[in-house]
């Protein structure tokens, strides 16, 4: 497919009000006081927007699915033979972090099914069939790992090495979907093979303050950043606080500190790489009371693969010396490691020509967050827009994007969905 648009603007220009109406729908599920947002994967706020989302989709004349980790999918089919195409695949999710903000994930969603409202109305004319997703487990912020939905349809993790993952209260990812009506035996197949669509599109909020500050409406992404993620725990000795010599103590929060600087310089030492500790648990947590136990969680994350692996090799090293200066016993679970993934060409250049053509500023840029987009990647061409957020905000019941910036967002990317619809050819 040439991925240049010959012809100019597709007939059909967004409608600010319905996508409004869309993302305020959504806000009201699982809003908290002060405007966070609160939608953990499979929670009760979880299912009830999904079903809005299925009778949104109803509403559209969309030929609705559940698969069986619990992705809802909407198809907009094309006309005989046409159907018989692989689809063009658009969306996001509809899950939060804890206190979260209205926009992150939803704008993904809501975007995708502005787009088919504007290709239903030339659903006699579509090339190739058209389907809305809402991926299943985006965010984090349960299980301790993210875009599981997506992963399982592309086969990136197999079930078995997801299910065993548990939430705070202890709960497994396989007994979750199991109270819920999924049977965790089945999630398999819910995998599709490379070519089962023409091309995946995503657009989210940015994650940060590069468009902001280069005053551009759209981000074009380039490559997505993935992390290596692990929990680090530190064991020492738990002793009086008074009693105790500080030569003589084996305070595990004290070496967690220490890790904690490590990560922040060794990450600052490499170009694209950032570390963060986000959490960190210390027992048995007394006043009085010299840390037994420390627990750290540690995110390590780059578009380039050769400077994250350097980071990761450096801190190891010093988690090393650090346990045996301090005489603490180290242990870590790997809770994953991903590689960076570089977005498609031609589809950057589809992104690109339809920002021209509407006379939108745009940049390439990376993503330094995961998105659902690098999990399709691997099954199939995919692209990613991104909008602006206030002050960078994001994850954060702060987060804020314009209504022009969201429209002008969805426009270009209602547009690159348009061509690739209406084309039989598929991106190389």
């Amino acid at each position: 497919m040439p991925m240049s648009i010959e012809s100019a603007i597709p007939p059909a220009a967004v409608d600010p009000a319905r996508i409004l109406a869309t993302l305020q729908a959504f806000a009201r599920i699982g809003y908290q006081p002060g405007g966070r947002m609160l939608r953990l994967a499979f929670t009760q706020d979880d299912l009830r927007a999904r079903q809005l989302l299925l009778h949104l989709m109803s509403q559209s004349g969309l030929e609705r699915r559940v698969d069986e980790f619990g992705n809802v999918f909407g198809r907009l089919p094309a006309p005989g033979e046409a159907n018989t195409r692989p689809p063009v695949l658009i969306g996001s999710h509809l899950d939060t972090v804890i206190d979260g903000g209205r926009f992150d994930g939803s704008l993904g969603v809501a975007a995708a099914l502005e787009a088919v409202a504007l290709l239903k109305d030339h659903a006699e004319s579509l090339e190739r069939p058209v389907e809305v997703v809402s991926f299943a487990a985006e965010e984090s912020s349960r299980f301790g790992r993210g875009t599981l939905g997506s992963a399982i349809v592309a086969g990136v993790w197999q079930p078995d090495e997801i299910m065993h993952l548990q939430d705070v209260d202890g709960r497994t990812l396989g007994a979750v979907l199991q109270r819920i009506g999924l049977d965790p035996a089945r999630v398999g197949d819910a995998r599709r093979d490379p070519g089962a669509y023409a091309a995946f599109l995503e657009i989210h909020i940015e994650q940060g303050r590069v468009l902001e500050e280069s005053e551009k409406q759209v981000g074009i992404v380039s490559a997505i950043a993935a992390p290596t993620r692990f929990r680090l725990t530190l064991t020492g000795q738990a002793d009086h606080s008074g009693a105790t010599p500080m030569t003589l103590r084996r305070d595990a929060l004290a070496g967690a500190a220490e890790v904690i600087l490590a990560v922040e310089r060794l990450s600052k030492a490499r170009e694209s790489v950032v570390g963060t500790v986000g959490t960190i648990q210390a027992e048995p947590g007394a006043i009085n009371i010299v840390p037994g136990r420390a627990r750290l969680s540690i995110d390590i994350r780059a578009t380039s693969s050769e400077n994250k692996r350097a980071v990761v090799d450096a801190l190891t090293v010093e988690i090393e010396r650090i346990a045996r200066e301090r005489e603490l016993d180290a242990t870590t679970e790997l809770l994953s490691d991903e590689e960076p993934v570089p977005l498609d060409g031609e589809l950057i250049d589809l992104l690109e020509s339809c920002s021209e053509a509407r006379s939108i500023p745009a940049i390439q840029i990376p993503s330094g967050a995961g998105h659902d987009a690098m999990q399709m990647a691997s099954i199939c061409p995919a692209a990613m827009l991104l909008v602006p957020s206030r002050a960078g905000i994001s994850h954060n019941p702060d987060e804020w994007t314009d209504l022009d910036d969201l429209v002008a967002g969805v426009q270009v990317y209602s547009d690159a969905a348009w061509h690739l619809t209406m084309s039989s050819s598929e991106p190389h």
